[in-house]
């Protein structure tokens, strides 16, 4: 208990210390990398897992992991995605270049307007699939990466989010991506689109749901939405559905919840609830 005690000290000290160089931290040196959903992500490409050499755990519990990452001169380290949000602090590094699974370049501090300093810390979200190669010749990588495990329902809240915004952007792919292979999906009863509940897996909804909302509505916009957790893996959002449907030329705007499922990191469960008779004058029903 004194070993697991003294280790917790250390770790709010550490904290405590990154926090302060953060605050000193240039803006003009983040670097921003692109994310995703990690419950997307293969588990064998976790960092420890697919690039252990380069990986060593110093601490973990179930609120961080804390790591010590090291690249040698010339080094490129697997494949692999750290799939909690982190903070860095970089003490030691020349120039390198970050690439995602296609191999394309997400970032190259060659690039820069001016050479980054060191030690450095930033604040990064979740990371997808990605390999460093250290360019320098004489100078290693070094740095700590404190991973904070979410909870499980903030984790869930982010999918849910995610899933709006993607909504939104009009990329269903990533939508149906999110989506347990045998999700069970609902409308609501007296919606014109409950004609086949329960929609099972991705591509009933695809087709009996999607497909049919998008050729039937000149618009269809989510808006006002509100997340709220929930216990046993469920998110409940509340929202407006503004739309116009063409057959009739009708527009509405309508109250609605959803209430999501979640287990594993993808969505199994969908009920909605919305003010029915406000879709149905719209659609002449």
């Amino acid at each position: 208990m004194k070993i697991l005690k003294n280790k917790a000290i250390l770790l709010i000290a550490f904290l405590v210390t990154i926090t302060t160089f953060s605050q000193e931290y240039e803006e003009s040196q983040k670097i921003n990398y692109k994310t995703g959903n990690p419950a997307n992500w293969p588990a064998n490409l976790d960092a420890v897992r697919a690039a252990p050499k380069n990986h060593k755990i110093l601490l973990e519990n179930d609120q961080v992991r804390v790591l010590e990452v090291y690249l040698a001169p010339e080094e490129k380290e697997p494949l692999h995605h750290h799939k909690w949000p982190s903070v860095l602090y970089i003490q030691e590094a020349g120039d390198f270049v970050d690439y995602d699974s296609s191999d394309k370049v997400i970032f190259d501090t060659q690039k820069l307007p001016e050479p980054l300093s060191f030690p450095l810390t930033m604040a990064k979200e979740p990371e997808a699939p990605h390999s460093v190669v250290n360019l320098s010749k004489t100078k290693p990588i070094r740095l700590i990466r404190v991973e904070m495990k979410p909870e499980n329902n903030n984790q869930n809240i982010r999918i849910i989010d995610g899933l709006y915004k993607a909504f939104a952007e009009g990329d269903i792919p990533s939508v149906m991506e999110a989506m347990d292979k045998e999700i069970i999906w609902n409308e609501a009863e007296g919606n014109a689109y409950a004609d086949g509940n329960p929609y099972m897996g991705p591509e009933a909804i695809l087709n009996g749901v999607f497909a049919r909302v998008g050729a039937e509505h000149e618009y269809f916009k989510l808006e006002d939405i509100e997340l709220h957790e929930m216990s046993n893996n469920q998110v409940l959002a509340t929202l407006r559905y503004d739309a116009k449907f063409k057959e009739t030329g009708k527009t509405y705007n309508a109250q609605v919840a959803h209430l999501w499922t979640l287990k594993d990191g993808k969505i199994s469960a969908f009920q909605q609830y919305v003010d029915t008779k406000k879709l149905n004058d719209a659609m002449g029903n």
